[in-house]
């Protein structure tokens, strides 16, 4: 009997992209329903897919810039044989992965042409697009498959099981509750939405009876505990006491999450939450996927892609009003 054909997909980051490639994970098993589907990401967001029973392994890229162990890893990915490498990240470095890794075939995404001489079949990265008609512009090109693909996230029923008392301890019920996302990567302090702003629309929800819940890592503790003060109702701050499932499920469990432009849009997308998100420096047709309601600003400077700005115009151009009508009139 002959042996199963191996694929590797690559996709090593951000966060948010991790989560979103799980159309393309439905989308490769779905057109190679009888291959062994490997991800190859990096360490940091190795749990994201742990429980996808659609991969037979994960492979966490070592945290580290030694050399021998790159070379210690990259020997022991040549010896698995892939048929197929499939580059969704697209950078020059992950086409040279792609090229090291030792696939036979190595179909990816680039961005600089010396990231074609990596790959036997190059396909341009292509800007102005969603990340989901992205991923679906490249599996047509790639594949010539456009359907299969769907976003989702998966959780075991034993993590599941366990929610049900993390919800009890803050006396939470499901869809009974508010998500906010007050927060962005460190390096974007433009995409953050200003603090009196977040506490207006917590206090409009208190009115709804509806308790809010921070989430956030650990870099969001202070600016949540901040905010939460001064929330005329309950508030849950869970920035940095959840792990990535628990995240997950919180948002999965709410009635509608309110974010930045952040990781978090991608995870309620993933899981079916309504989901609200504002967007200043950026341009929401290019990073939020399908069904996210957007608040943007309509300033003439954004979106400009600044991480650093002397006066937040288009944050501050986006008002709680604009949020709420946009909830009233869904």
């Amino acid at each position: 009997m002959a042996d199963k054909q191996k694929i590797l997909l690559i996709k090593t980051g951000a966060f948010g992209d991790v989560v979103l490639c799980s159309f393309s994970i439905n989308m490769v098993s779905k057109t190679y329903p009888d291959a062994d589907v490997y991800l190859l990401t990096s360490e940091q967001y190795s749990e994201i897919h742990r429980d996808c029973g659609l991969l037979k392994g994960i492979l966490a890229l070592p945290n580290t810039r030694n050399i021998f162990h790159f070379i210690h890893f990259t020997k022991k990915l040549r010896r698995m044989k892939f048929q197929k490498i499939f580059d969704i990240q697209g950078n020059l470095k992950t086409n040279f992965y792609a090229f090291a890794f030792g696939g036979m075939k190595r179909i990816g995404l680039y961005k600089k042409i010396l990231g074609k001489i990596f790959l036997t079949d190059a396909i341009k990265k292509k800007s102005g697009v969603n990340p989901v008609e992205s991923q679906m512009l490249f599996w047509k090109k790639a594949t010539g498959s456009q359907t299969g693909g769907c976003l989702q996230l998966w959780i075991s029923g034993e993590k599941r099981k366990n929610f049900s008392v993390f919800l009890e301890k803050y006396k939470l019920s499901p869809k009974q509750y508010v998500v906010f996302h007050t927060s962005a990567s460190n390096e974007w302090e433009t995409k953050k939405w200003i603090h009196k702003y977040w506490v207006g629309l917590g206090d409009f929800f208190s009115k709804e009876n509806l308790p809010v819940v921070l989430i956030g890592d650990r870099n969001s503790v202070e600016l949540n505990g901040k905010i939460g003060k001064l929330i005329n109702g309950k508030v849950v701050n869970l920035a940095g006491k959840t792990d990535f499932f628990e995240l997950a499920l919180v948002i999965q469990h709410a009635k509608l999450c309110i974010t930045t432009d952040s990781g978090p849009m991608h995870v309620a997308s993933a899981v079916g939450t309504e989901t609200v998100a504002i967007f200043g420096p950026t341009n929401p047709y290019w990073h939020a996927a399908p069904g996210i309601k957007i608040v943007r600003s309509q300033i003439d400077c954004s979106p400009c892609y600044k991480k650093r700005c002397s006066h937040h115009s288009c944050m501050k151009s986006i008002t709680p009003k604009k949020i709420i009508a946009v909830i009233e009139n869904q």
